[in-house]
C-alpha cells in the first residue's frame, strides 16, 4: 500500500467520526451564505505567474516542515506579500493539518481578502459541506482518488456552494478524463503521490493539451525564479508552491525572489 492509499483509507476511517459527531444535516444548516466566498478563478486571471503560497507543517516524504516559521509568522507573511491565494493543509494524521487555521487566517487584523484553498484529500461530499462551514473559498479535487462520475458531482456541489475548485491531475490519462467535463482549473502536481519524487516536466509535458480559457496550476517542485520563467513561459497561470517558501528562513524574501523572474 503507497502513501496515497494509506491516507485515503485512514481518512476514511476518520470521516466515519466526523458525521457521527457532525452529521452533514446539521453542517447544511449552519452555512452561512451572507459573505460571498472570494473567488480563486478571478483572482488567478492575470497576465503574470500568480502564487499561491502554502501552509503545511509535515511532509510524509520530508518529515516536518515548519521548523523555523510557525503559523502565524507565515500567514503573515503571506499577507503582507499580497500573494495571490493561500493553500493551507488540512489533513491532520500524515500533514498534521487541521481545519480551524482557515478561520484562523481569516481573523487577522491584516487579511486582505485573498482567496483560501483548502487543500486535503476530499471523498466524500461531507467535506464539499465541511469546507463551506470553515469558510474556505476553494477546494481541490485529486482525479486520482476519485473516478470521473465523482469529479463531476463533487465539482456541481462545490460550484453550487459558491466554492472555486482545483481539479489535479498527475498525467495524461487523467488529464484526458478531466477535460471532459470541462473545469474552470486544473493543476498539475508535478509529485507522483505514489512515489513523491518530483519532476517539473510533468507540468511542462501537459500544459498545451489544456484549453486557453483553464487555469492553469502547477504544483510542486518550483524553487527558483529560473523554475518560475520556464512555467510562465509554457503558459502557466499560476504556481502553488509549499515547502521552497515554508522552509525558508525569510518566507516574504523567498516570495519577491520568486517574482524577479523574466
Amino acid at each position: 500500500m503507497n502513501i496515497l492509499e494509506k491516507i485515503v483509507k485512514q481518512l476514511k476511517i476518520d470521516l466515519q467520526e466526523r458525521k457521527a459527531s457532525l452529521p452533514i444535516e446539521i453542517i447544511k444548516d449552519n452555512i452561512s451564505f451572507e459573505s460571498e466566498s472570494i473567488s480563486l478563478y478571478d483572482a488567478l486571471s492575470n497576465d503574470y505567474l500568480g502564487i499561491i503560497s502554502e501552509i503545511k507543517d509535515t511532509s510524509p516524504s520530508k518529515g516536518k516542515l515548519m521548523t523555523e516559521n510557525n503559523f502565524n509568522k507565515l500567514a503573515n507573511d503571506y499577507l503582507n506579500a499580497n500573494v495571490d491565494a493561500i493553500s493551507i493543509v488540512t489533513e491532520k494524521n500524515y500533514f498534521n493539518g487541521t481545519k480551524n487555521n482557515i478561520p484562523r487566517i481569516k481573523s487577522f487584523a491584516n487579511y486582505n481578502s485573498t482567496p483560501i484553498l483548502r487543500k486535503d484529500f476530499i471523498v466524500d461530499e461531507y467535506q464539499i459541506y465541511e469546507s463551506k462551514l470553515i469558510n474556505a473559498d476553494a477546494i481541490l479535487l485529486i482525479a486520482s482518488i476519485l473516478n470521473i462520475d465523482q469529479l463531476k458531482l463533487y465539482s456541481e456541489i462545490a460550484y453550487s456552494l459558491d466554492l472555486d475548485v482545483i481539479i489535479e491531475v498527475h498525467n495524461e490519462l487523467e488529464l484526458d478524463q478531466v477535460l471532459k467535463i470541462d473545469p474552470k482549473i486544473i493543476g498539475i502536481n508535478n509529485r507522483d503521490l505514489s512515489t513523491f519524487k518530483v519532476d517539473l516536466n510533468t507540468t511542462l509535458n501537459m500544459i498545451n493539451k489544456i484549453p486557453v480559457s483553464v487555469i492553469k496550476i502547477s504544483e510542486s517542485g518550483i524553487y527558483t525564479s529560473d523554475d518560475m520563467s520556464k512555467l510562465y513561459q509554457f503558459g502557466c497561470n499560476a504556481v502553488l508552491i509549499g515547502e521552497s517558501i515554508i522552509t525558508s528562513i525569510n518566507p516574504y524574501e523567498k516570495i519577491k525572489e520568486l517574482r524577479d523572474y523574466d
